[in-house]
């Protein structure tokens, strides 16, 4: 299969719907709000309960199991029942997971929790790939990476949201409020996404609606077995580094001779430079193409890690330099999001997005651990540094040999 990166659109559209891309990034920022408000409520709901704040291990692990789960069966589910409908029905599943929190709440159960929570997950895990398959559907060549950057900003803006609005909701509506409030909004934006989602192009239907060509086979097709492969591997790679960075960064700047006072203001400046990359490559990706910012985003990354080490950069430098580092990852996730929508045909589009979105949650529950386990066995902060950077140069080669490959492929049609 030969992919094109500038091919007409099949279904004849010629400019993006913006109602429909508002329909497909609002449910995808509730998705990151309801997302993070277990997280969050973990402090309260130990103290309230009795607990130590590690027993809500097992429902936060469901989480990431539901999601993996949600990413892997996307393509499947669309293909059965079309994306749109599974785009509406993931909502409605962690919108109502989210509320039926606040009832299973005051039992004080663990397990109805984790039980509660996994279905939740499922939810979470089917709406980003419908809805960015969606979203891109209904936007012009021009447009799409543009829309797919946007989508990929969703989840970041409402779990930032959540860690703004926190403090004030739990004191005036308390936790069990939070799920319902949260449960509730997110409810509500089934209806206008019912009302106003359009049906799916027809150049894509096929008896009953459902897409053609949503099986995961379709994705290790005769000419792009290898992309496949390296947008997984890229994927893996950029989201271990930046989950790790993130979970262990106050220790790991601890260890290379920051306060332990200061060094979760590292952590909060690799968050700063996270939202602004995420920004920041929208523009960007627009001006360049998301082929050469797959590129150029993580080199920078690759860069900054080991400057932040080597150079002993301290105080605003060391922290300017982690937000680089926040920022350039960020724009490194973001980004293969973008490059699977270029990456695949319309057909195989949930798929293809809901398996390398899989591949990055396998790296975010890779990096904290592989971290812990080298910082158990002694490893130096500067050494993991450096061993993230060097994740990052293997990424890049991925995204060079990935571009490549692509616009070999647009030549030889």
């Amino acid at each position: 299969m030969n992919v094109r990166l500038d091919a007409p659109d099949s279904s004849g559209v010629r400019a993006t719907n913006w109602l429909v891309v508002a329909l497909c990034f609002l449910p995808i920022v509730m998705d990151g709000f309801d997302a993070t408000a277990l997280s969050l409520a973990v402090p309260a709901l130990a103290e309230s309960w009795g607990l130590a704040p590690a027993a809500f291990t097992v429902p936060l692990v469901a989480t990431s199991v539901g999601v993996f789960a949600g990413y892997l069966g996307s393509g499947w589910l669309a293909q059965r029942f079309g994306r749109r409908r599974l785009l509406i029905g993931s909502v409605g599943l962690f919108s109502l997971g989210t509320m039926i929190i606040a009832v299973v709440l005051p039992a004080h159960s663990i397990e109805a929790l984790g039980v509660v929570r996994l279905v939740t997950g499922l939810g979470f895990g089917g709406a980003l790939p419908s809805a960015v398959a969606v979203a891109t559907d209904f936007s012009s060549n021009r447009r799409r990476d543009v829309v797919s950057l946007l989508m990929a900003l969703g989840v970041a803006s409402g779990a930032t949201a959540a860690g703004f609005v926190y403090l004030p909701l739990i004191a005036s509506v308390g936790v069990t409020g939070l799920f319902w409030l949260a449960g509730a909004v997110s409810a509500v934006l089934v209806l206008p996404m019912a009302m106003f989602l359009p049906p799916e192009p027809a150049a894509r239907q096929v008896a009953g609606g459902a897409p053609r060509g949503e099986r995961v086979g379709q994705l290790f097709a005769r000419g792009v077995r290898i992309n496949t492969l390296l947008l997984w591997l890229y994927a893996f790679l950029v989201f271990t580094v930046s989950t790790a960075l993130s979970v262990w960064a106050p220790v790991l700047l601890t260890d290379l001779g920051v306060s332990a006072a200061e060094a979760p203001l590292g952590l909060a400046f690799i968050y700063l430079g996270a939202i602004v990359g995420g920004v920041a490559m929208i523009p960007l990706a627009a001006w360049a193409g998301i082929g050469r910012m797959l590129i150029a985003m993580p080199v920078l990354t690759a860069m900054l890690i080991p400057a932040s080490v080597s150079l002993g950069l301290g105080g605003l430098g060391l922290l300017i330099a982690l937000c680089g580092v926040g920022a350039a990852v960020s724009a490194s996730q973001n980004g293969q999001l973008a490059m699977a929508v270029a990456l695949y045909p319309r057909e195989q589009r949930t798929t293809g997005i809901g398996w390398s979105s899989a591949m990055g949650r396998a790296g975010s529950v890779a990096g904290p651990g592989l971290t812990g386990t080298l910082l158990a066995l002694g490893t130096s902060a500067s050494t993991i540094f450096y061993l993230a950077a060097g994740a990052m140069v293997v990424a890049v080669g991925c995204a060079a040999l990935l571009r490549a490959s692509m616009r070999s492929g647009a030549r030889a049609s």
